[in-house]
């Protein structure tokens, strides 16, 4: 399942989220087990995640409801 991050007036809600935590993007994209170039094209609306790799990123920018919300749509729960 892919979902679309759109971004809203030029910044997506989880380069907000990830500026608001003052993470690089290459940091969060470590901690969260993505491509960091991926991330980029994902903040700019050009390519969208997998509901796995939102609720890590979701996890590591501190979005902590999404990420929970996301859980039962991913196979296996990681606490």
């Amino acid at each position: 399942m892919m979902v679309d991050l759109t971004p809203v007036q030029g910044s997506s809600l989880l380069k907000q989220a990830r500026e608001a935590k003052q993470l690089s993007l290459r940091r969060a994209a470590a901690q969260a087990g993505i491509d960091p170039a991926h991330l980029s094209r994902v903040e700019r609306g050009e390519r969208q995640l997998s509901v796995e790799a939102l609720q890590r990123l979701a996890q590591v920018v501190g979005l902590h409801e999404l990420a929970a919300n996301l859980r039962p749509f991913i196979g296996e729960s990681k606490p």
